[in-house]
């Protein structure tokens, strides 16, 4: 009698790592998205970008000047139609992007159903939900066409895709991207492998990674040849980590405030809930180690 071939053990494991991961990131979000709501009345869910003169506790018109910092890097023309937001979270760059371009359609994706749900709302009381559409999906397997896409770009979302190349998203964003059109990705990055970090720094990045539901932050070096391996060129990486800085130093100070309003309401914060706002504390502390992590853009063109 024949045996019943068995499964692979180490083959079903990683089978079942991208699901395991994707829940954790569905679970992290749906328990800690309105807490955004602390941080951004807006729902902004990135670090806000500063240029003089602009107020540096002005921290809601320096999130959305980040909006339009990306906006402005998309390169767009007046032929240009279609943009992707790739991992659009709770939309406000997508509203930024609509105020902006009224005439042009933004199309934004998020693995997250509460927060489509709650961003569909939030276009809703913003006069804006015809002009934006939101897209329950994956980034790593975009339902859009090959080079449907006028522009995209991924603003502090890259970091949730397993590996320090982040190649499963960059080969999907580069497959819909337009030859010769741009793509816009911003994130904190780590400038060599986190395996080398040691005391401080390994316990802040370890805590962060955990803590925000990150499989790692994406490499600079490793990104970049995963961009050019999928036809991107005229490739620029720029540091912004000092124009950022006002808005990473009022973490504590939002945390701290959280924290004692929830309290004095009597509110218990559960283990999700209580490792974001953790990091969110660190993060200001990773950023100190200048020589292993930076906040930057990168942007390019896909090959004609």
């Amino acid at each position: 009698m024949m045996m019943e071939k068995q499964p692979d053990d180490k083959k079903v494991l990683l089978r079942s790592i991208p699901d395991m991961h994707t829940q954790e990131v569905v679970t992290y979000y749906e328990d800690t998205g309105l807490d955004y709501g602390q941080w951004s009345r807006e729902y902004n869910m990135h670090f806000g970008y500063y240029r003089f003169p602009m107020n540096p506790f002005g921290r809601e018109k320096m999130l959305d000047k980040m909006n339009q910092v990306v906006i402005d890097n998309l390169g767009l023309t007046g032929e240009d139609k279609l943009v992707y937001d790739l991992g659009c979270g709770l939309a406000a760059p997508c509203r930024s992007f609509a105020k902006r371009y009224p005439d042009k359609t933004i199309k934004g994706i998020s693995i997250v159903k509460w927060q489509i749900d709650k961003a569909n709302e939030l276009n809703r009381k913003a006069g804006l939900d015809n002009k934006i559409e939101l897209i329950e999906g994956d980034y790593t397997q975009l339902p859009f066409e090959d080079n449907s896409a006028d522009s995209v770009y991924a603003l502090e979302s890259s970091c949730h895709c397993p590996g320090l190349d982040k190649n499963d998203f960059i080969k999907e964003m580069m497959r819909v991207l337009k030859p010769g059109k741009r793509f816009v990705i911003v994130d904190g990055f780590v400038k060599r492998n986190p395996e080398t970090f040691r005391g401080l720094l390994r316990y802040c990045y370890n805590t962060i990674i955990k803590g925000w539901a990150l499989p790692s932050f994406p490499h600079t070096g490793l990104l970049i040849e995963a961009i050019k391996g999928h036809r991107g060129e005229n490739i620029e990486l720029k540091d912004m980590s000092f124009r950022v800085a006002p808005t990473a130093m009022q973490s504590p100070f939002t945390v701290v405030y959280f924290l004692v309003k929830k309290l004095l309401q009597g509110e218990k914060l559960n283990a999700v809930r209580i490792g974001h706002l953790k990091s969110c504390l660190l993060g200001l502390v990773l950023g100190m180690f200048r020589g292993s992590f930076s906040y930057c853009m990168v942007t390019g063109i896909k090959k004609c």
